[in-house]
């Protein structure tokens, strides 16, 4: 009995989720979709000035103990001070990436048939392409950048090992400084689209 009541429960929350997502207009999920962009514009900034003060926390480190043993893993040094608050600025950009992908899944939902004029949908169509454009280029961004932090992570890690040598430093510099590389240039390619979608919110917001 309490197990039917509960199925009960769960199809009716369902069937309410399902008839609030299509209560939303297309406007409104593309507005939803540039303000999010627009947050996402502004973790990609914050792990941007994290990047900046990477090379003076190495350095520091490098000078402040031959040993290196504030790279390790359980270290407490700038280096690694400076990885865990870009991880946790970038967990938080992957989970706003995922609300933001549930949005263009949304948008694509929508055709011709739910708009009163053919401009109101050519409008809209834009927008949803540029909102499916920046999908692909912020997934490309966040695989490469993920691995970013994990090669940094397992470099840091080498550097504090008893047997580190200058191979160890060069080549594991080296492979970080090729997947950064990687990395910059999917940014370089996303910022565009991004900007321009999250314009859109400003916009909107303007004409309110």
């Amino acid at each position: 009995m309490v197990l039917k009541k509960l199925t009960t429960l769960t199809i009716v929350g369902v069937s309410i989720g399902v008839l609030a997502a299509c209560s939303r207009t297309p406007d409104q999920v593309v507005t939803k979709s540039a303000e999010n962009a627009q947050t996402m514009m502004g973790q990609l900034e914050s792990i941007q000035t994290q990047e900046m003060a990477l090379q003076d926390a190495f350095e520091a480190d490098l000078a402040a103990d031959e040993s290196l043993a504030n790279l390790a893993e359980s270290g407490t040094g700038a280096t690694r001070e400076n990885l865990q608050t870009r991880q946790e600025e970038f967990d938080e950009l992957k989970s706003l990436f995922e609300d933001f992908q549930d949005q263009v899944e949304s948008l694509n939902e929508f055709d011709e048939t739910d708009f009163t004029a053919g401009e109101d949908f050519a409008n809209f169509d834009t927008s949803r392409q540029l909102a499916n454009s920046v999908n692909t280029q912020m997934s490309a961004y966040i695989e490469n950048y993920q691995a970013v932090l994990e090669k940094e992570d397992a470099y840091y890690t080498s550097l504090a090992a008893e047997d580190s040598d200058l191979t160890t430093f060069s080549d594991g510099l080296a492979e970080i400084n090729g997947n950064f590389e990687t990395s910059q240039a999917a940014l370089s390619e996303m910022l565009p689209d991004l900007t321009a979608l999250a314009k859109l919110s400003q916009t909107e917001n303007q004409a309110q």
